[in-house]
């Protein structure tokens, strides 16, 4: 299974572009991909911790249930869609 897991943060103007960049570069690959946004706050802290997890929005690339991929910030569709292709 593949997806995409993003941990946000209340009042990120930068999460918010990123949920739409993510949906518009699923547009642009074949692959099925699972998408979910998540609050930190209700992420585990030791999981943060593990995966150094301290700036917002930081996105995983997960697949089969490995880590595949991480990155913090936006991107171009364009570029969310390639690494989604190569990673996924």
């Amino acid at each position: 299974m593949n997806k995409i897991y993003t941990i946000t943060t209340e009042g990120c103007e930068s999460c918010y572009r990123l949920e739409k960049l993510i949906n518009a570069a699923l547009g642009l690959t074949k692959k099925e991909v699972e998408v979910v946004f998540e609050d930190v706050k209700s992420v585990d802290k030791n999981w943060l911790k593990r995966n150094n997890v301290t700036d917002f929005p930081t996105t995983f690339l997960i697949k089969d249930n490995s880590i595949k991929f991480k990155f913090i910030g936006t991107r171009p569709a364009i570029i969310i869609a390639r690494w989604i292709d190569v990673r996924l």
